[in-house]
């Protein structure tokens, strides 16, 4: 159904006049009735009674009119809806992302994210480094936030998110819980708290690479595949382990942590999306504008925001 003939019709039932009804729209008298005309014959009734200049609506004209109304309505809305899809303030943005991020500037982001574009729906999910790349791949995701390095794929574009040292994280009552410094081979013959090789996780790489560099592997006690669980073995006074600063920041109640003398890499996370996919949902591109914005100047989220992120909407 043209919506151009119900627009026609609409204003010829509200001045029951087709010439002051043409002037409404903007076009010539005869193309109103011209179009109204093709508008009867496609839904097989008479909209209007014309008794020489007066001009009225037939009964199924008057039920007619307010789902003319109804349908120029619909039609204007969801054009709206549209054209705010292409300017990324409605939608829908799939974040993938490693855990670390939480303790990172992810919550903070998210939150001025919904604040700019409430009507994005927003869905996370939590996914290793190798999964979140199969998920962008397919487009199970718009947008993954890993560790590094970038994968070498053209198709997948990079920039940084966040960065920060590796610390050694201790029990309160270590014998190196007092210092500020230590020395990685300091932990040599220390129980270790770590991921499980199955998890494919880049920070345990970085731990055992960089132990290995120190002159020994360590000596994993207890495994743990969330990184809350290992910082609460941690506190517990199970073992040791390396962290990414953020992480420790937030668990001082049980355990405390110690800058490393040992030159090793920063633990860093990466923003990546699929290059084709800006062009088809554009919300990418504002959550770039924001990470861009925020990720040098935001500190690490205390534990309490973490916890209080809507983790109801994580697949």
């Amino acid at each position: 159904m043209d919506l151009r003939r119900i627009r026609y019709f609409v204003a010829v039932a509200e001045e029951l006049h087709f010439g002051r009804a043409a002037e409404k729209v903007n076009v010539v008298q005869s193309a109103v009735s011209r179009q109204i005309k093709l508008l009867e014959e496609e839904l097989d009734f008479t909209l209007f009674t014309r008794i020489g200049q007066k001009v009225g609506l037939t009964i199924p004209g008057e039920i007619f009119l307010p789902e003319a109304y109804a349908i120029l309505q619909r039609a204007d809305e969801g054009l709206e809806r549209v054209r705010a899809c292409a300017r990324g303030t409605v939608g829908r943005l799939t974040i993938g992302f490693v855990d670390v991020a939480l303790w990172a500037t992810l919550p903070a982001i998210l939150s001025e994210f919904r604040n700019q574009a409430p009507e994005i729906d927003l869905q996370l999910r939590q996914l290793d480094r190798i999964a979140q790349i199969e998920a962008l791949n397919s487009s199970a995701i718009d947008i993954a936030i890993f560790p590094s390095p970038a994968p070498l794929d053209a198709d997948i574009c990079t920039e940084p998110f966040a960065a920060t040292p590796f610390v050694a994280v201790l029990p309160k009552q270590h014998r190196l819980a007092s210092r500020r410094d230590i020395a990685l081979r300091e932990l040599a013959t220390e129980p270790f708290v770590l991921f499980p090789t199955r998890k494919r996780t880049r920070m345990l790489e970085m731990i055992v690479a960089a132990c290995s560099g120190a002159g020994y592997m360590p000596r994993v006690t207890q495994e743990a595949e969330q990184l809350h669980t290992l910082m609460s073995l941690v506190n517990a006074g199970i073992g040791v382990t390396l962290a990414p600063k953020w992480v420790a920041e937030n668990f001082s109640t049980g355990a405390s942590y110690a800058y490393l003398t040992d030159p090793l890499p920063n633990y860093e996370l990466r923003i990546a999306w699929r290059k084709a996919a800006t062009s088809t949902n554009v919300a990418i591109n504002q959550f770039r504008r924001i990470v861009q914005r925020m990720s040098s100047d935001v500190e690490a989220r205390p534990l309490q925001e973490v916890a209080a992120l809507e983790m109801s909407e994580v697949d």
